[in-house]
């Protein structure tokens, strides 16, 4: 019995898509087939077993009374409803035998452990499919009521995102990676939580957001967090060259092999907080970093190892501070705290110096990844602009004419718009890129009108040669400890 066409139209049309994600269970002595359903379709054709042809409108049926241990073959079409739009599909085919347990469409198989994270490897059972894997707590992949809901949440979150950002379901897959191909070994991407159940699964998923598998997934445990391992390291403090706008924190560690992080907070601040409360939101500020980066290069770029001498000049005046340093450790993926809070007695700025140029320049730090100077100027020089370039842009000329000639480039550069480049306070320039080794620069500042374009004052200079090596850089520091 066929189901029927409503239309014998000679003109060309589409053909349907075949029926997806075919597949079987059964037992000893019967199988059962399913498909996913076609849009478009009347109803579907299935041959069973090399049988006649029958028509159905459901999207599953069921043989009993088979042979044991028996392989049979089974295919099933989509038939149109409407030929001037669309042709019957190409079969899908598959087969299943009695008795026998169904493959599963992904292996999963767990390999290292750890208190922090999991290594996996999904082998999928057609190499050409694409699909999508996660990993989440037992107690959330619990939550869910069934495998589909679990599915239909994760595509519709996928789809989401996608209209978030404008972009359509394939667009923002291939964006993103989230689809895979083939056998792919994975490292859990978030940092995991210690001796908790988790669950990775995976589905067939693919660029029209539409899923082809069942859901398959694998339960594991994370082993409990050890305690992080302490170091026998010290770290003797002393604050230097104190003026009245800079200090120098110099650390020196007992050993020159293990990180360790410095800075100054505001007395107070660590009269309240505690030390604990010190170390732990200056870890929170690397272990952000390190969120979207790694923790090699975090700590690299943020703390230091052997004798180093750190430069600031963000002080406040009639304010006591603390210098203050302690070992940096890595545990898992994160930073942990590996010695106690080391720290230096309170002390205060100088009073203001003197001086006779209208413009001060402070030389707070100096070196090729970590120069920092602070132009300070006094009311008859404001506004001013100030620069630091390389001495050779200046060869062989006088103040007057150095001042005369950066006059003229920023003119040329900004034109009318020059005032945008003047300052009317006390500036920290803190150069980020790295300067050129073994080589004179001239850091200089000068009073200029922001109404008529004149020098105010005379050309204030320091020149400075970079050392031909240098290591570690400045970084960034966790300024809210400075504040109140």
């Amino acid at each position: 019995m066929s189901c029927g066409n409503d239309s014998d139209s000679p003109e060309p049309v589409s053909q349907l898509p075949a029926p997806a994600s075919l597949a079987s269970t059964g037992d000893d002595v019967s199988l059962t087939f399913t498909w996913e359903a076609v849009s478009e379709a009347k109803c579907y054709a299935y041959r069973f077993n090399e049988g006649e042809e029958v028509y159905t409108n459901e999207t599953s049926v069921r043989f009993e009374g088979l042979t044991p241990s028996t392989q049979y073959a089974f295919r099933v079409k989509a038939v149109s409803g409407d030929l001037t739009r669309w042709s019957d599909s190409e079969w899908s085919s598959t087969s299943a035998t009695t008795g026998e347990t169904p493959q599963p469409p992904f292996a999963i198989t767990l390999g290292e452990v750890t208190f922090y994270s999991a290594e996996v490897t999904v082998t999928p059972a057609d190499p050409s499919m694409t699909y999508f894997c996660n990993v989440l707590p037992r107690a959330e992949f619990d939550a869910f009521p069934s495998e589909k809901e679990l599915i239909d949440a994760q595509i519709a979150q996928i789809t989401g995102a996608a209209e978030l950002n404008a972009m359509s379901f394939e667009e923002f897959c291939r964006s993103m990676g989230l689809l895979f191909t083939g056998t792919q070994s994975f490292v859990t991407a978030e940092e995991l939580a210690g001796d908790t159940e988790y669950v990775e699964y995976v589905f067939g998923l693919d660029y029209s957001g539409k899923a082809t598998s069942e859901l398959v997934s694998a339960s594991f445990r994370t082993k409990p967090e050890p305690t992080v391992q302490p170091s026998s390291m010290t770290l003797g403090l002393e604050v230097v060259d104190l003026t009245d706008v800079s200090a120098r924190l110099q650390v020196t560690p007992s050993t020159a092999d293990e990180y360790y992080y410095c800075f100054f907070v505001l007395r107070e601040n660590l009269d309240a907080l505690g030390e604990e409360g010190i170390i732990n939101l200056c870890l929170d500020d690397l272990n952000e970093h390190i969120s979207s980066s790694d923790y090699a290069t975090v700590v690299a770029e943020q703390c230091h190892k052997g004798n180093y001498t750190f430069s600031y000049a963000e002080f406040a005046a009639n304010t006591e501070y603390v210098g203050f340093a302690f070992g940096v450790g890595q545990h898992g993926l994160r930073a942990a705290a590996t010695t106690r809070l080391f720290t230096t007695e309170p002390f205060m700025l100088k009073d203001a110096a003197g001086g006779d140029d209208p413009i001060r320049i402070e030389v707070v730090s100096w070196g090729i990844e970590n120069a920092q100077i602070k132009f300070i100027p006094t009311s008859e020089a404001v506004p001013y602009r100030c620069e630091l370039t390389k001495l050779a842009d200046f060869a062989g000329l006088s103040d007057e004419e150095i001042l005369a000639k950066d006059m003229e480039k920023l003119w040329n550069d900004y034109g009318d718009y020059y005032s945008m480049m003047l300052l009317n306070e006390s500036f920290t320039m803190t150069r980020y890129m790295p300067l050129d080794p073994d080589t004179e620069y001239i850091a200089f500042a000068y009073g200029l009108s922001d109404t008529e374009f004149k020098a105010t004052t005379k050309l204030c200079k320091v020149v400075l040669r970079t050392p031909a090596a240098e290591g570690s850089s400045v970084g960034v520091r966790t300024l809210g400890l400075l504040r109140r």
